[in-house]
């Protein structure tokens, strides 16, 4: 399945003019690496923080007994390593936790603290950019100089 994936994707990549087997190969191996990056470290951290969120924030618990709470919930399966870890003091998830839901307060409505928090998570963690990153900067620059010119679509 894996193989047939790839080989799609690379024959549709390389119907465009200026990308080349290598490249296509290389693009689709980024989108599969981010893909199972994400699957380990981000996946429905967004989550864990809002339920952490909810009980620190409107019923005054601190992080770890929020944390413990969530944890023995059993909803958040892709992340209770790190929660075991970190109720096993070998990871800091509290820093973390801290940073995306600063001003984050109990007036704000459930909904969208669970929005801000994705969007916190998004922006402040998860770091690595990918070549479509890479390409539209490079994109943009060349437009910005001259070399090419936006289409219309």
């Amino acid at each position: 399945m894996w193989t047939k994936a790839k080989y799609q994707a690379i024959r549709i990549a390389t119907k465009f003019d200026n990308i080349h087997l290598e490249l296509a190969s290389l693009g689709f191996m980024e989108f599969i690496w981010r893909t199972r990056i994400h699957v380990l470290f981000w996946k429905d951290l967004d989550g864990v923080f809002f339920e952490i969120w909810k009980l620190v924030i409107k019923d005054q618990v601190c992080f770890k007994k929020a944390l413990k709470e969530v944890y023995d919930l059993g909803k958040f399966p892709s992340q209770e390593l790190f929660m075991k870890a970190e109720l096993d003091g070998k990871f800091r998830m509290e820093k973390q936790f801290l940073r995306c839901t600063v001003g984050i307060t109990k007036e704000v409505p459930e909904y969208r603290a669970r929005e801000l928090i994705a969007q916190q998570i998004k922006d402040k963690l998860v770091l690595s950019h990918g070549y479509e990153q890479y390409a539209g900067k490079k994109l943009k620059i060349a437009e910005y100089i001259g070399l090419i010119h936006r289409t219309s679509t």
